[in-house]
C-alpha cells in the first residue's frame, strides 16, 4: 500500500481571519455590516483552489503527484492502477474537482475518509464518490444553486452558457451559436478590455456600420470621442452587463468571469440587433475564501493593478461578498495621450433560506483621459488610406488641455426563490447611469476636401431602469421532461446629448507641413452646440420559451416574444428641430429551434428566428421606423479527444429591413434603406487535446450587399463589414522537467479589407495581419506570471476605422506588457 502523510496545517479560526475581505467590503460600499466573520479551515481544504500542473500518465503516478501537491493524505493499491490510463490536472481546481477530472472515465472513485484522508476504489463497490454531476448534458465538478451556471472547469472551452436562453443549459443544447471567452482565456492573454477578449470570436469587428456606429480606439493608443463598438455579421451589436444595457463598453474586464457573444437576434431581450450582442458575466460571490493581487507594468508608462477577494462574512456561510478592484495608469503611442482608470465591483449575496437568495451587485468606474481624436483618411479612387503626410501612428495630429471624463455606476438586484425543485422564480432589477464628458479640442479632420484643426465637445449621459419577473421550470409529459420559462419586463431610457464642432480651415491636406499644436487647445466653453438630443424611450415586453423533449436525444426550442415601444425626441440638428413625437412601436418576434445528438460528440442544430429594433436615428419628419429582420441559421457542434477539444460550424443568412443610412439630400439627417441580406460562415475551434496544449482558433466567411433594385446602395456591402477574418492562439506548457510551468504561445490575427460606402460606391481599407506572443510561468506555488509581446513583427496598419473625416486609429506599435498575480489561499 501506497500512503502518503503530507498535510495540510490546519489554521485556528478566529473572528479576524477575514479582515482583508471585510476592509475590502466596507471600504466599496461605505457601510458597517455587524456580522461576525470567520472560516472554517477543513471545509476550506475542500473548497479552496491552488494550481496544479500535473501530466497525464498511469493513475498510480499521476493520483500520487496530486496528493503530494495537494497535500492531502491518500490511500491505495498503486499495483491495481498501473495499467490504468489518467488524461492528468492542468490549472486551479478544488480537491474535489481535482479528483472529479483525474478520476473521469477511469473507474475509480475518491471516497472520503475524513480529516482530509481519501482512499481509491474500484466504481463498482457501493460507496459516495466525488465525480462530475451530469447536468442538462454538461460534465461539472458542482452544480449550482437557485438557477445559477454550474461550476465549470477551468480552460478556454467552456461548456454551458446562459445568456442565449436566460438559464444555464449546454452549449451543444442550443439551437445557436455561441462564443463563450472564458476567465481563463482573459487571464492568458491579459485581457482588459472587450476588443481584445473577442479577438478570438469569428465573425465580430470593431469598425464603424452603415448605423452611424463609430468606434474607439484600440489597445495602448487610449481613449477617443465614442466607446469601443462592435460589429457582428454586418451588423451593428450591444454590449449588455448580466443581460441588462449599459451605457459605456469600455467596462475593465477585472470585474467579470466570462463573456459571451451571443450570435443571431436576441431573443428573449425584446429590441436588439439581428446579428447578436456581447454579455459580459459579472463575476459572483462564492462560499470559500479566495483573494488574488497583480501588478503590472508595460509599454508606454502603463501601470496597473487589481485585486479580487470573495468569501463567507460569517461563521454560517449564508453570506457572501467580493470586491474586484483594478487601477490603471497609462500613456499611449500617440504623442501626449494619457490615461488614468479606477474601477471598484463590490456584491453581496445573503442565502435567507433553503429556498431564497437575494445577490446585490454594484460597479463604479471614473475614466480620466486626453481624447485621441486619431486620424483623417483620404479616398484615392476606390482605396480608403491615410495621407502620406499625415500617416504617423506615433504623432498626435491635434493638441491636448483639458481632460475628458466617463463615469459609469450601475447597480443590480436579483432575488430568486425556489417554489419547488423545478420550479425557480426570480425578480431582477437594474440601475446603470454613464456620462461622458469628451473635449476634443484640437484634432485633424478633412471635410469638402479641406483639412482643418477640429474642436470636437461631447457631452452626453444615458440612464438605464429595468425591471423583470421571471419564471424558469420544468414539467413532465408524454412521458418526456421539458423545459419552461416565462417572463416580463419593463425598462427605461433616458438619453441626453449636447454636441458641437469648432473648425479652422488649414488648406489642403497634403500641403500641410505644419504643426497643430500651434493652432491651441479649445475649451467646451469655446466650441458652439450644435446639436441637442433628449430623448425618452420605454419599452415593456412579455416572453414565453419552451424546450420540448422530443425524443431523448432530440429537443425542440419554441419562444416569443412581444414588445411595446414608447420613444420621444426634441431637440435641434444645426439649426434644425427635430421632430418630438412621441413614437409608439409595437411587435411580436418568434424563435424556433432543433436541436439533435447523434452520440456524446456530434449534434446538430436549426433555427430560425426574428428581431425587432427600434432605432434613435432622425430623419427629417422624425424618428425613423424600427429595423426588423429574419435570421435562419444551420450549425453543427463536436467534440474530440474526450470532449477536451470543441468545434463549432454554423451557417446562417440573415436579412434586414429598414436600417438607417445617411440621407442623400442633407447629411445632417438619416433614411431608411431597403432590404439588406447577409450570408456566412463561421468556424471556432477551442480546447486543450493534450496536456500542455491550449489552442483557440476561429474563422468567418461573409458576403453582405443592399438587394432592393430602387436602392441607391444596391449591391454594396455596409460600412465596416469584413468578408474574410481568421484568428489562431496555440500556447503550451511544459509539464515535467526542469521547464515544467513554463508556457510559450502566439497570437495571429488576420482581418481582410474594410469595406465602406462612398457616394454610393464601395470603397476599401486594407486588410492586417498581426502577431502577438505570450510567455507564462506557474512554476512557483501560488504565483502566475505572463508577459504579452502585441505587434511583434512591428506591422504598421489602420485597426479601428470609422469614417474618412476623422476617428481613424492606428494599431500599436510593438509593445510589452508584464503581469505578477499572487494567489493567497
Amino acid at each position: 500500500m501506497l500512503h502518503t502523510d503530507k498535510k495540510i496545517k490546519k489554521a485556528k479560526p478566529s473572528m479576524f481571519s477575514l479582515n482583508p475581505l471585510w476592509s475590502a467590503m466596507l471600504l466599496a460600499t461605505a457601510s458597517s455590516i455587524p456580522w461576525q466573520s470567520s472560516l472554517a479551515a477543513e471545509n476550506a481544504i475542500e473548497s479552496n483552489t491552488q494550481h496544479y500542473a500535473v501530466p497525464a500518465g498511469s493513475l498510480s503516478k499521476v493520483i500520487s503527484q496530486f496528493s503530494a501537491d495537494s497535500g492531502i493524505a491518500l490511500s491505495f493499491d498503486a499495483s491495481q492502477f498501473n495499467d490504468v490510463i489518467s488524461a492528468g490536472l492542468q490549472g486551479r481546481y478544488s480537491i474535489a474537482q481535482g479528483f472529479s477530472t483525474l478520476l473521469s472515465g477511469t473507474g475509480v472513485k475518491a471516497v472520503s475518509q475524513g480529516n482530509n484522508n481519501y482512499t481509491l476504489q474500484q466504481a463498482a463497490d457501493d460507496v459516495m464518490m466525488l465525480e462530475p454531476v451530469k447536468i442538462e448534458g454538461i460534465s461539472i465538478a458542482n452544480e449550482g444553486r437557485f438557477g445559477d451556471a454550474p461550476t465549470e472547469l477551468e480552460g478556454f472551452k467552456a461548456e454551458y452558457q446562459t445568456t442565449a436562453t436566460k438559464s444555464a443549459q449546454s452549449l451543444k443544447e442550443t439551437p445557436q451559436a455561441i462564443s463563450v471567452i472564458t476567465r481563463d482565456s482573459l487571464n492568458a492573454r491579459q485581457v482588459k478590455d472587450i476588443s481584445t477578449a473577442i479577438e478570438l470570436t469569428a465573425g465580430v469587428s470593431n469598425s464603424a456600420d452603415g448605423d452611424g456606429i463609430q468606434s474607439g480606439p484600440g489597445l495602448f493608443a487610449g481613449q477617443g470621442q465614442y466607446d469601443q463598438k462592435f460589429v457582428l455579421r454586418s451588423q451593428a451589436i450591444s454590449v449588455r452587463s448580466d443581460g441588462f444595457k449599459v451605457g459605456n463598453s469600455n467596462i475593465d474586464m477585472a470585474a467579470y468571469e466570462r463573456i459571451e457573444v451571443v450570435k443571431g437576434p436576441a431573443g428573449f431581450y425584446g429590441q436588439g440587433s439581428l446579428g447578436g450582442f456581447i454579455n459580459m458575466v459579472r463575476k459572483k460571490p462564492q462560499e470559500e475564501f479566495a483573494a488574488s493581487l497583480s501588478g503590472s507594468l508595460g509599454s508606454y508608462n502603463t501601470y496597473r493593478t487589481e485585486m479580487d477577494v470573495t468569501g463567507s462574512l460569517n461563521e454560517a456561510k449564508n453570506l457572501r461578498g467580493r470586491v474586484t478592484f483594478a487601477y490603471e495608469d497609462a500613456d499611449s503611442f500617440v504623442d501626449d495621450i494619457e490615461n488614468e482608470r479606477v474601477m471598484i465591483a463590490p456584491s453581496l449575496e445573503a442565502i435567507i433560506s433553503d429556498k431564497t437568495r437575494v445577490l446585490a451587485q454594484f460597479i463604479y468606474q471614473k475614466d480620466s483621459f486626453d481624447a485621441n481624436p486619431g486620424i483623417p483618411l483620404e479616398l484615392d479612387g476606390d482605396e480608403i488610406k491615410a495621407y502620406d503626410n499625415l500617416s504617423s501612428r506615433t504623432t498626435l495630429y491635434g493638441g491636448t488641455g483639458d481632460k475628458s471624463k466617463t463615469e459609469t455606476i450601475e447597480l443590480m438586484l436579483r432575488v430568486d426563490h425556489e417554489l419547488s425543485d423545478r420550479w425557480l422564480a426570480s425578480m431582477l432589477l437594474q440601475g446603470n447611469k454613464s456620462t461622458r464628458d469628451i473635449i476634443e479640442g484640437n484634432g485633424a479632420s478633412v471635410y469638402y476636401g479641406y483639412l482643418g484643426s477640429g474642436g470636437i465637445k461631447d457631452l452626453w449621459q444615458r440612464n438605464f431602469w429595468a425591471g423583470e419577473l421571471r419564471l424558469d421550470g420544468e414539467f413532465n409529459a408524454f412521458g418526456q421532461e421539458h423545459k419552461l420559462l416565462v417572463g416580463v419586463e419593463k425598462n427605461h431610457q433616458h438619453s441626453t446629448r449636447d454636441w458641437g464642432y469648432a473648425y479652422t480651415n488649414l488648406g489642403l491636406p497634403k500641403a500641410f507641413s505644419g504643426n497643430f499644436s500651434n493652432y491651441g487647445f479649445r475649451s467646451i466653453e469655446d466650441i458652439p452646440t450644435d446639436v441637442k438630443r433628449n430623448q425618452h424611450t420605454k419599452n415593456s415586453g412579455f416572453y414565453i420559451q419552451t424546450v420540448l423533449t422530443l425524443h431523448e436525444k432530440t429537443k425542440l426550442l419554441i419562444g416569443g416574444r412581444y414588445d411595446k415601444t414608447n420613444d420621444r425626441l426634441v431637440g435641434i440638428n444645426s439649426g434644425t428641430p427635430l421632430k418630438d413625437g412621441p413614437r409608439s412601436d409595437e411587435a411580436f418576434t418568434s424563435r424556433f429551434g432543433l436541436t439533435h445528438a447523434f452520440n456524446d460528440n456530434i449534434s446538430a442544430y436549426a433555427i430560425y428566428s426574428e428581431s425587432f429594433q427600434p432605432t434613435s436615428s432622425s430623419g427629417k419628419n422624425g424618428i425613423l421606423d424600427p429595423i426588423t429582420g429574419e435570421g435562419y441559421e444551420l450549425g453543427l457542434k463536436t467534440d474530440w479527444f474526450n470532449n477536451k477539444l470543441g468545434a463549432t460550424v454554423a451557417v446562417y443568412r440573415q436579412e434586414l429591413d429598414n436600417r438607417p443610412i445617411t440621407d442623400p439630400t442633407n447629411s445632417n439627417f438619416s433614411i431608411s434603406a431597403g432590404l439588406h441580406r447577409t450570408d456566412g460562415i463561421e468556424l471556432e475551434l477551442t480546447g486543450s487535446p493534450y496536456p500542455g496544449l491550449t489552442i483557440a482558433a476561429a474563422a468567418s466567411w461573409m458576403d453582405n450587399a443592399f438587394i432592393n433594385n430602387d436602392d441607391l446602395n444596391e449591391g454594396l456591402s455596409i460600412d465596416g463589414s469584413v468578408d474574410q477574418q481568421f484568428s489562431l492562439y496555440a500556447n503550451y506548457q511544459w509539464q515535467t522537467g526542469k521547464f515544467k510551468g513554463l508556457g510559450i504561445g502566439a497570437q495571429y490575427i488576420n482581418v481582410a479589407e474594410r469595406q465602406f460606402i462612398q457616394s454610393h460606391t464601395q470603397a476599401y481599407l486594407d486588410g492586417y495581419e498581426r502577431v502577438d506572443i505570450h510567455l507564462s510561468y506557474h512554476g512557483l506555488a501560488n504565483w502566475d506570471m505572463s508577459l504579452l509581446v502585441r505587434n511583434v513583427t512591428d506591422e504598421t496598419y489602420i485597426e479601428t476605422a470609422t469614417s474618412l473625416p476623422s476617428g481613424n486609429y492606428y494599431g500599436s506599435p510593438r509593445a510589452a506588457l508584464l503581469q505578477v498575480k499572487y494567489n493567497f489561499d
